[in-house]
């Protein structure tokens, strides 16, 4: 039978609720249970001591109808005190039947006997009196009753407290015994239950890292990476699906490799073999050329530069996504691919009208290619130049802060629009030519340069200021050894 994911995580839940469901209906059942207890000790224990607390009153009354009976001789105080005698009896059995054979029945004995005795010496005292015999000399004393009627009601009452406060001890120890057990057995089943849900989750988790790793290698190009399949639940099928997918992105890979350097041949020789043959013809190898053919294989050398151009950019574009582009990493000093980039461009800005100028300040020291490097300043300040009129200035300048380099490439041209200032970066997207006075180009400069960047560790942007014009700036990592170097003299300067 396949367990799924959601039944392997129901069931773990299923058995860490049912454990704590099944240790509260315990605490709540025994918390029924001893509230029970109390309430049984409530029960029995205040109907004794109101019974017992009548009796000492009904006893106090008796003494004193006693001592009243022998001070008036009112045959109705005798009746009243059999009435007494009555309902004294009657409440020491009452007594009886809720202590039973428990803690007090003996000493209730003796207090009974004692009573009976008690109300028979009285009983005769009142009947001698009410048949005119002298009281002198012959009615017998019952101070001694008296004393120990009281004193075994105050014995009674000692003893059932004792019994009630014991009964009472008991329930509570017995209370504190199983809170213990219960918070107990709850603390072990919460640590049970952590390290379940914690070993749930690494069996969960650890083929998502495996995933995850293994997704990090396919991103970086590794398409050889295999999951093990551990299971046969969703992350099983994902694990499964993944090498799969792996497998058809190494194929495709592969075809991508190998239609590159078909491009790269099959395009490029019979190019370079047309270029030659042009430039043959130009010379008059082949014959005599008029003024009109020779302007004519000036055209034809023009779009095979340009077409070169396009097939190198498509070419470097096509490795750097598939991760193939190498890049000669080393310390440069920044100040040199802006130097040579300025000088490529310095002849044709001066053809447009356009003024270049350098700032900065002291040059750090940065790990890049220093050819990519330069083939990106060599993009924007060329588009700098391209978008900017007559009379403008392109201005380069750049600066550290928070251990990254950052350079600026100002110009005075149109501006590129809010809408299209991440588009700009896509392959072969171009601007309407009214929106940049007309200028085309391939597309494949700025996405180039973008990943160049990107490779080195920094990022390149657009913005475009108020005032008018576009800033194109992009930022690098600093060399860890980043002491400043004073501004060489090779650097060009306004011009």
């Amino acid at each position: 039978m396949r367990l799924g994911l959601t039944h392997k995580i129901f069931g773990g839940y299923l058995v860490l609720i049912s454990t704590l469901v099944g240790i509260g209906g315990f605490g709540g059942l025994t918390l029924y249970r001893l509230t029970g207890e109390y309430q049984s000790l409530v029960d029995e224990g205040l109907p004794k001591q109101r019974i017992l607390y009548s009796l000492e009153e009904l006893f106090r009354r008796q003494s004193a109808n006693e001592k009243k009976f022998v001070v008036l001789g009112n045959p109705a105080i005798s009746e009243l005190f059999s009435n007494q005698n009555r309902k004294w009896e009657t409440l020491a059995e009452t007594l009886s039947y809720h202590i039973g054979r428990g803690p007090g029945s003996s000493e209730l004995n003796n207090l009974r006997y004692r009573h009976k005795l008690y109300g028979m010496r009285v009983l005769d005292n009142m009947a001698m009196r009410a048949k005119g015999k002298s009281a002198g000399g012959k009615r017998r004393s019952t101070g001694r009753f008296i004393r120990a009627i009281n004193q075994d009601l105050q014995v009674l009452s000692i003893t059932l407290r004792q019994a009630m406060e014991m009964r009472l001890q008991q329930t509570q120890d017995r209370s504190e015994r199983i809170i213990a057990f219960t918070v107990g057995v709850g603390l072990i089943v919460i640590v049970l239950g952590l390290f379940a849900a914690y070993g749930l989750s690494s069996l969960l988790t650890r083929p998502v890292r495996r995933l995850q790793a293994a997704t990090g290698d396919v991103a970086q190009g590794i398409f050889d990476r295999k999951v093990p399949v551990e299971s046969h639940d969703e992350i099983g099928d994902l694990a499964a699906s993944f090498n799969a997918m792996a497998e058809q992105l190494a194929s495709l890979e592969s075809l991508r490799e190998e239609f590159i350097a078909y491009i790269s041949h099959e395009l490029k020789t019979p190019l370079t073999s047309l270029k030659e043959a042009n430039a043959l013809l130009s010379e008059g190898v082949a014959g005599p050329v008029s003024a009109g053919q020779t302007k004519l294989l000036g055209v034809i050398q023009d779009d095979c530069n340009k077409l070169e151009r396009l097939i190198s950019e498509l070419l470097d574009l096509s490795k750097m996504e598939a991760g193939m582009m190498p890049f000669n990493m080393q310390v440069t000093r920044f100040f040199e691919p802006v130097a040579a980039a300025v000088e490529e461009q310095e002849p044709v800005a001066k053809g447009q009208g356009v003024t270049l100028t350098v700032s900065g300040s002291d040059t750090p020291l940065v790990m890049a290619d220093t050819g990519r490097l330069r083939q990106v300043m060599t993009n924007l300040i060329s588009n700098a130049i391209k978008f900017s009129p007559v009379g403008a200035q392109v201005s380069i300048d750049w600066q550290e802060e928070d251990g990254h380099l950052f350079c600026h490439v100002r110009d005075q041209g149109p501006g590129v629009p809010e809408e299209a200032r991440e588009l700009i970066f896509e392959k072969f997207h171009q601007l309407a030519p009214n929106a940049l006075s007309g200028v085309r180009g391939t597309g494949l400069g700025l996405p180039i340069a973008r990943k160049i960047v990107e490779s080195h560790g920094g990022v390149l942007l657009v913005e475009c200021p108020p005032e008018g014009g576009s800033v194109f700036w992009f930022s690098l990592p600093l060399h860890p050894d980043r002491r400043a170097i004073s501004r060489p003299s090779t650097i060009p300067q306004a011009a």
